[in-house]
């Protein structure tokens, strides 16, 4: 597989990009063009394409250009033949010129591996949840093809990237193709405006977890300042797999779900994509429709029928042998309307790898059931497997009394709203759909249906069948035609102009912060970090000269999540173990300096302070949070309160230890002070929710009592009133200094909320030099923030590298 290693630099999009200033970049895999060889010639024939969702952007340009902007689009030209390079700046700038389309050049091999191999192989199964295994069991999640498809979607950033000048409005992207081009987009374009729509499903996170690179792919899409899915279930499954996967929390900010990541919130955005009505009110009742509605009638023989009608693309997902099954059940189960039904059923094949012989499949379900109930005067299915024009498919519509879809996962789907507009006014315009059609719950004249049970779908049928043959009676008739009207009305008003407009008002309201952006990380793996005004991150030169200029430095410090990392990877360890040597190492030189005075600050036990910290005398600890402390120097262990009622224990150790029964992967610590329930390890999901409803509980029981509930980073606690950090910095400014001698400088370091206080009390410390830090990027009382624990004790750590300058 050399090609995938193959330079690829040489291929781009056409120069007049930079004419995009002031416009809307559409971004898809494949341009909204056809291209064809012209006869007997080099020269090449374009046409726009009347796909369904390129025809989306047909009403958003008409739009656009009534505002004075313009798309421009960009993707991939889609061709059978590999194109020399001379030949491929000629086409595109006929393309640039007719259709301001600048097209990507990738290699064809590329393209095979890039579309069938991952898109179609791995990502399309898994995002539809169907668990596919291949004929003996072999791994479909090939690495080879992970860096194909890296290739192509760099390609796109490569192709915007190089020809991108100031003055774009937004960039929007589309689909599962280019799910990694938002981020690498946002590393070098952090402040542009980036849609992006999903116009497939997101699987369960149970499904989504399965893919190797299940972290890189949501990171890739959390480059966009707008995230669009067709339905809330899809939306609510991506941001179980942020919670679960990226430890990252969900919120709602204005009626809007979102989430936080690197800095940035991403807003996400529930709405299903439209078609454009006016095409097929249009073209509804043209000569060439009539002609073709006259030629399936007489082909088919639908006269005096009730005719179930589908077009459903060749796709395992699409559930056209269960919809087969079903009809096969309805002949079964009666006998007598046998000769009242047609199963009109056309398939367009598609390319698609997720299953081989899914159309013998059904052409065999199809020979089946017309050789069991086939008569002379009719054919209970009529099939068809090809290509379909427009005008076939309003055509057929209008034949249709019953349109049918049974898939078994739905993205999307725009046939349901095809057949509303073909089907006019004159028709009922009624429905059986699968429960998984996202706009099954738009519509009225719809029975929404488990496609998996075919003996209920077969009594819908029969349904469906008296009522077409009651369509003679008024009442019938008219309440159809009122719900039918209904639907009319809702397609119209939801058309594929509209969809654009709403989701491009969204990403033009959208803030992305106008001053530089720092990157962390290296090579691919660089992301853009935002900060915000009077909120930096720590850099040495900021700290250099105040610490060489002070003369009384305090470190106070906090322990998990600063000194030591406590993500879900490391927290058993963190939790056992002793400090790394980089930390202890750290500590003892800052300690061993007569000018500086080194407290760490913990929520753990007396008993785990100092035996984690026994070969450090001369460092201050604070156990539980101050309830324990000792004193730079010392041995020995005092009590920041002399006395304490723990009569407030027993019904707080009832009420979370049931919780703790109930929820799997917690735990419930007792300390002197405090009981602290944990569940990091528990479902992300359900951990929060029991923490939450736990906390108001704790809160009704326990307020007779000189307690507080605090709730932090995978834990709830109950502890004393008075016992907090806040409090044993002072008692260690009070007992280590005299009132003559007060620190002049104060670096202060923590991570999470048992810290903020820390941070309010040593910001009122107006004669020090004052550095409060947080460790992560998140809303904090804090001056500064480090990026993780190892930027508080590694060799490039500020306070490390103080060391090297100063010892």
């Amino acid at each position: 597989m050399s090609e995938l290693t193959m330079d690829l630099s040489d291929y781009g999009i056409d120069e007049q990009l930079s004419e995009a200033s002031g416009s809307l970049i559409v971004v898809m895999y494949r341009l909204p063009i056809i291209a064809e060889r012209v006869e007997g010639s080099k020269e090449w024939d374009f046409t726009f394409d009347n796909d369904a969702l390129y025809m989306t952007f047909e009403g958003l340009n008409e739009s656009l250009q009534e505002k004075g902007k313009k798309v421009t689009w960009v993707g991939v030209l889609n061709l059978d033949e590999e194109i020399e390079e001379d030949e491929q700046r000629l086409i595109s700038k006929q393309l640039w010129d007719r259709f301001r389309c600048a097209p990507v050049w990738i290699p064809r091999r590329t393209i095979e591996l890039f579309y069938k191999g991952f898109c179609k192989g791995v990502l399309w199964p898994v995002f539809h949840m169907v668990n596919y295994i291949p004929d003996g069991g072999e791994s479909t999640y090939d690495e080879a093809l992970w860096h194909v498809y890296m290739i192509v979607n760099r390609k796109f950033k490569e192709a915007i990237v190089g020809r991108f000048h100031e003055g774009v409005d937004s960039i929007w992207i589309h689909d599962y193709h280019l799910m990694l081009l938002p981020s690498m987009l946002r590393r070098d374009l952090d402040r542009c405006r980036i849609g992006f729509f999903l116009h497939t499903p997101w699987p369960s996170s149970e499904m989504y977890r399965n893919l190797p690179w299940r972290v890189q792919l949501l990171e890739g899409m959390l480059g966009s300042s707008i995230l669009g899915f067709h339905l809330f279930d899809y939306a609510r499954h991506f941001l179980s797999a942020c919670v679960r996967l990226l430890d990252l929390e969900q919120k709602l900010t204005r009626g809007a779900l979102t989430v936080e990541h690197h800095g940035r919130i991403i807003t996400l955005r529930v709405s299903h994509i439209g078609i454009h009505p006016e095409r097929f009110q249009r073209n509804r009742e043209n000569e060439e429709v009539n002609r073709l509605c006259k030629a399936m009638a007489q082909q088919y023989q639908v006269m005096d029928k009730c005719v179930f009608g589908a077009i459903d693309d060749l796709d395992i997902i699409k559930g056209i042998t269960l919809k087969l099954l079903a009809f096969e059940e309805f002949l079964r189960a009666y006998p007598v309307l046998r000769s009242k039904v047609k199963l009109v059923q056309f398939v367009v094949p598609r390319p698609s790898a997720v299953k081989k012989g899914i159309r013998e499949e059904i052409e065999s379900h199809v020979n089946r059931i017309n050789e069991k109930y086939s008569t002379p005067e009719n054919k209970p299915v009529e099939y068809r497997a090809g290509a379909v024009s427009f005008n076939e498919r309003i055509a057929l519509y209008r034949l249709t009394d019953v349109l049918t879809l049974t898939p078994i996962r739905d993205g999307l789907n725009l046939v349901p709203y095809e057949y509303i507009l073909s089907s006019g006014k004159t028709q009922p315009g009624r429905m059986i759909l699968s429960e998984c059609t996202g706009c099954s719950r738009a519509l009225s004249l719809t029975v929404r249906v488990n496609p998996f049970d075919k003996r209920t779908v077969a009594d819908v049928m029969k349904l469906f069948v008296t009522a077409c043959e009651a369509d003679k009676e008024s009442q019938t008739q008219t309440d159809d035609k009122l719900r039918q009207k209904a639907n009319i009305s809702y397609v119209t008003e939801h058309s594929t102009r509209d969809w654009a407009e709403s989701f491009l008002r969204d990403v033009e309201k959208v803030y992305e912060p106008s001053r530089p952006v720092p990157k962390i990380g290296l090579g691919r793996m660089i992301q853009p970090l935002f900060e915000f005004e009077g909120f930096d991150h720590l850099e040495i030169d900021t700290i250099y000269s105040a610490y060489k200029e002070s003369q009384r430095r305090l470190f106070l410090m906090d322990y998990d999540g600063t000194l030591e990392a406590t993500g879900s990877n490391e927290q058993v360890k963190a939790w056992s173990s002793p400090p790394s040597e980089r930390v202890l190492m750290t500590l003892s030189k800052l300690s061993s300096n007569p000018k500086d005075v080194v407290c760490i600050l913990s929520g753990r036990s007396r008993s785990t302070m100092e035996e984690k910290f026994s070969s450090l005398k001369e460092v201050g600890l604070a156990a539980e949070h101050g309830f324990y402390y000792r004193l730079p120097g010392s041995t020995e262990w005092h009590l920041q309160m002399a006395s304490a009622d723990s009569s407030w224990k027993e019904p707080a150790r009832e009420i979370m230890g049931a919780y703790t029964e109930r929820t799997d992967g917690s735990f419930l610590e007792e300390k002197e002070s405090a009981l602290v329930w944990h569940y990091k390890k528990a479902d992300p999901e359900f951990g929060r929710s029991q923490a939450k409803e736990m906390h108001e509980n704790l809160d009704s029981v326990l307020n007779v009592f000189d307690v507080e509930v605090l709730s932090g980073y995978g834990w709830l606690q109950v502890r004393l009133q008075g016992v907090s950090k806040k409090n044993m910095v002072k008692k260690f400014v009070s007992e280590q200094y005299k009132d003559t001698e007060q620190p002049d400088f104060i670096f202060c370091a923590g991570d999470d909320v048992t810290d903020e206080d820390m941070f309010s009390v040593v910001s009122s410390y107006k004669h020090a030099r004052i550095f409060t830090c947080v460790v992560g990027m998140k809303p904090s009382a804090a001056r500064y923030y480090l990026r993780n624990n190892e930027e508080v004790t590694s060799e490039t750590g500020s306070p490390s590298r103080l060391l090297l300058y100063v010892n």
